[in-house]
């Protein structure tokens, strides 16, 4: 599964969903699903950070050993840990912004859900 495509494709769905009037179950139930979908995310989020704080450390430890005791294969590993580091903090970038993207969009889960259900007990 591609990550960055699931998540473009569930953010753009969920924005349709909240532009269309939902009853304060529905609320609840996109709420429900949403906060499922962010901890998913917020696991991936730190697995992401563990792996880029590792390579970013490798990379440091291998620049060190550059510079003491510069060698072709020192070189060659130092290439290789900057080649995986930089693609790990780019995705790990988009990951952040899009779970702080959807704390935003939950916070307009629970305020649609809020004035649906007051709007609902006040008619009552």
């Amino acid at each position: 599964m591609k990550i960055r495509r699931y998540m473009k494709n569930y953010e753009q769905q969920l924005r349709k969903q909240l532009n269309a009037p939902l009853s304060p179950e529905e609320a609840r139930r996109l709420q429900a699903r949403h906060q499922r979908l962010i901890a998913r995310m917020q696991h991936e989020r730190l697995i992401h950070l563990l792996i880029t704080l590792f390579f970013a450390l490798f990379t440091l430890i291998t620049l060190c050993l550059v510079i003491f005791h510069p060698s072709l294969p020192v070189f060659a590993l130092l290439g290789l840990f900057l080649i995986l580091l930089i693609p790990y903090i780019f995705h790990y970038y988009f990951l952040e912004n899009t779970v702080q993207r959807w704390y935003d969009l939950s916070e307009r889960i629970a305020k649609m859900e809020k004035n649906r259900s007051h709007d609902e007990s006040s008619d009552n």
